[in-house]
């Protein structure tokens, strides 16, 4: 049996030419093999579409020279919690032995 699901990501998209920002969401489906390889199809709108990074234009200036960055999906991360001062001191040490 082979492992699939399918996920969803927000990308925003930069003009260098004009400036305008814009974001579209895709829908991502991962296909396993079963020998280890894996399959990603990225679909918009339910429509199959390639990557999102790959041949996109500005829908205001129609310019080609767009820039794709992968955007978090909602939500806000938790605050890391503080560290002590022994982690701390341990971090350095493994810096000053160039373990780390």
């Amino acid at each position: 049996m082979h492992e699939a699901w399918t996920s969803r990501e927000v990308w925003v998209f930069e003009c260098l030419s004009c400036a305008a920002s814009w974001d579209e969401e895709f829908q991502v489906r991962h296909s396993g093999d079963g020998h280890g390889n894996e399959a990603v199809i990225y679909r918009c709108h339910g429509q199959p579409c390639t990557t999102p990074w790959m041949d996109r234009s500005c829908p205001s200036c129609g310019s080609q020279n767009v820039k794709a960055l992968s955007a978090r999906d909602g939500g806000h991360d938790e605050v890391p919690m503080a560290r002590s001062g022994s982690d701390v001191a341990m971090v350095f040490h493994l810096r000053r032995m160039h373990a780390w």
